[in-house]
């Protein structure tokens, strides 16, 4: 099989209207071919890629982001913004939590202030440097996690972060400990592990404020 057909293949067994990332079609593409090979068959990768593109099998949606179209009645269906932040940067292609929401849009989310950010903030294991990251393509800033996001941990670094609120963000409620308790509760916290990831996170602002709910 030649690499055109292995790319080919690969992008037949993708859904209309969802990303396809250049580093994923890499990753499958090296199952078929040897690692001094690599370098070779990246750029013709590209070249493919580029060709498919030119032909409107695909799409590009942004560099290294592509898609194949889908229509309806009114015409061509771009690629959706939260479609590439959610794969990108928030959920890899088995389903594993790889980054979470924070910030204003979060503190929106739990009803603790009506501001509306333009931008959102992420959290993400993508985010290999200590350096806030803003992608102004995707209206994303992100951030490094203190420690590695996964399924079970997810929940309770975003409770710390509504603790911390490191970012200053305006509370425009009487009682911020309600919205917190209510977030424990609604998302099944256990409080030994909310300790424990405080004590990970070196956050003692979380600790003082389980001393203070617990009463």
């Amino acid at each position: 099989m030649n690499c055109r057909n292995i790319v080919l293949n690969y992008i037949q067994n993708c859904e209309k209207n969802e990303p396809i990332f250049i580093e994923d079609i890499k990753e499958y593409i090296m199952q078929f071919y040897k690692e001094e090979e690599k370098e070779k068959i990246f750029n013709n990768v590209k070249e493919i890629l580029n060709r498919l593109n030119k032909e409107n099998i695909i799409k590009t949606a942004y560099k290294g982001i592509y898609y194949i179209p889908k229509t309806n009645i009114f015409g061509e269906l771009p690629l959706a913004n939260s479609k590439i932040i959610q794969y990108k940067y928030l959920v890899d292609k088995f389903g594993n939590v790889k980054g979470y929401i924070t910030g204003a849009k979060l503190f929106n989310k739990v009803g603790l202030t009506t501001q509306v950010p333009n931008i959102i903030d992420i959290v993400t294991n993508e985010c290999k440097n200590n350096n806030k990251y803003a992608n102004k393509y995707l209206n994303v800033a992100i951030r490094k996690p203190k420690i590695e996001i996964n399924n079970e941990n997810y929940k309770y670094l975003q409770l710390i972060d509504l603790i911390e609120n490191k970012d200053k963000i305006y509370v425009e409620v009487d009682d911020m400990n309600e919205i917190i308790h209510n977030f424990i509760q609604e998302n099944d916290l256990d409080f030994e592990k909310i300790l424990k990831y405080a004590r990970e996170t070196n956050s003692k602002a979380v600790i003082e404020k389980m001393v203070i709910l617990a009463r």
